[in-house]
């Protein structure tokens, strides 16, 4: 038996052995309801799939992400290599140390939230858009009810609320905090927390929307979807989607970190959808908080949906606390659903 080989040189079809860190396990059935495990893995040379058949879990103690070293085959299922592994065992940091020659790279958890306000420029085409509707008929009756009122009034409520689409939005900050994945941590080794906000520096001075956004997906160039994991309430259907939207207005040439057309996206902890154990459905992160009875982010005087009074204002430093303080937020709920439901 072959030991320690890099992940890239493995052979097809020959018994080896390695040394990793396995960074997550998902217990599965065939459609015949045969048991088995996935799950991901990595040391210094790469990282592979894992494959754990019910035979080999019902006779070794159980798995779990940490450091392990096991034996088994490279095989080809559905023309994607996987490791069917026929025996496991923990090791220590030394042990890995001593075969790797590094330092296990510990997953991340990149806790995300954007701020946006309406594009300026987007005031000359609102009052257009709006005529256009209710001309065609295409109103709802009560915004019909609004804009007969008073239009003035309607188009500033509309204009507001264009900071939700990145055609008629921008990204005004990005607030970051990166750690450890909860149940990954091992103490002395791997980076420690830290927080960023892109787009309003710590002074309350406003950055281009083009610079924040290159100075975010520089810090994001060492992601990696099958290994790291990208947490936030509703980035699936909004903070993603709009950062690359911007990213592509802006002309920066940006690769999105996760592909956001599968039903299950590889990479990401949406507490929204796992609140709703993976349904599409809403709930908003302070409902979700007081549930829990954790603090709310929210005060009196800041909440998202005073962005745009606040910016008006020139508040922008209470903008960025408010931003940095909804991500420590999803962190902690992040953590008590992973506590809970696991990854």
């Amino acid at each position: 038996m072959r030991g320690n080989v890099p992940i890239p040189e493995i052979p097809y079809g020959e018994d080896v052995w390695l040394m990793v860190l396995v960074t997550s396990v998902r217990e599965r059935r065939t459609q015949q309801g045969r048991v088995f495990c996935d799950a991901s893995a990595r040391n210094a040379t790469g990282a592979i799939a894992l494959k754990i058949w019910g035979e080999t879990l019902e006779s070794q103690k159980e798995i779990k992400p940490g450091l392990w070293g096991i034996t088994g085959r490279l095989e080809a299922y559905q023309d994607r290599p996987q490791f069917v592994v026929a025996e496991y065992r923990t090791i220590t940091i030394e042990q890995y140390r001593e075969h790797q020659n590094a330092e296990p790279r510990l997953p991340l958890a990149y806790t995300l939230d954007i701020e946006t306000l309406t594009l300026p420029s987007y005031r000359e085409r609102v009052g257009s858009q709006l005529e256009r509707q209710m001309r065609l008929g295409n109103m709802r009756y009560e915004q019909q009810q609004r804009y007969l009122e008073d239009i003035a009034a309607e188009e500033e409520r509309c204009y507001e609320l264009g900071s939700l689409s990145a055609t008629s939005g921008r990204v005004l900050s990005i607030a970051l905090h990166v750690g450890p994945i909860p149940g990954l941590e091992f103490p002395g080794l791997g980076p420690g927390m830290s927080e960023h906000v892109f787009g309003i520096d710590k002074d309350g001075y406003e950055q281009t929307e083009n610079q924040a956004l290159r100075d975010f997906v520089q810090l994001m160039k060492d992601f990696d979807a099958d290994c790291d994991e990208l947490v936030g309430h509703n980035i699936i259907g909004f903070d993603l989607p709009f950062i690359f939207q911007r990213c592509l207005a802006n002309g920066i040439s940006a690769r999105p970190f996760v592909n956001l057309s599968d039903y299950t996206v590889r990479g990401v902890f949406d507490t929204m959808h796992r609140w709703w154990l993976g349904a599409r459905k809403n709930v908003s992160l302070d409902d979700i908080a007081w549930a829990l009875g954790i603090e709310s982010s929210k005060t009196d005087e800041v909440e998202g949906s005073k962005v745009f009074e606040l910016y008006q204002a020139g508040k922008l430093g209470l903008i960025r606390d408010y931003n940095l303080n909804d991500v420590r937020l999803t962190r902690k709920i992040y953590e008590r659903m992973v506590a809970s439901f696991g990854r």
